[in-house]
């Protein structure tokens, strides 16, 4: 980052900016201005993301009659937990970015 860069006072920041500042730091915001400067940049949510992380654990976690536990857990009800049991990933087709697959070959099991 440039010198000058560091002299930067976060309040005559536009809004988005000033808000990234309080989260990542001035550095940091200026790295991602830098990169992205022009452009639109948007955060999908990642709820779905969550979902199948939480749902492939309660899967690993699961021995056979600890669904009360495992609901507790992760702040389900037992029965959403036996129907994310009963429930299989579809391993027919080719994986998708959030498939199990996909994640247990990038972060493991």
């Amino acid at each position: 980052m440039e010198q000058w860069m560091k002299e930067i006072n976060p309040e005559v920041l536009p809004e988005p900016y000033r808000k990234l500042t309080s989260i990542i730091g001035l550095e940091n915001t200026m790295k991602l201005a830098k990169e992205f400067q022009g452009t639109t940049l948007y955060f999908t949510k990642l709820d779905s993301t969550i979902k199948l992380i939480r749902d492939k654990k309660i899967r690993e976690e699961f021995d056979g009659g600890n669904h009360k536990q495992l609901a507790i857990k992760y702040g389900l009800t037992e029965a959403w937990v036996r129907k994310i049991l009963a429930e299989r990933p579809d391993e027919s087709h080719q994986p998708s970015l959030f498939s199990e697959e996909f994640l247990e070959s990038t972060f493991g099991k």
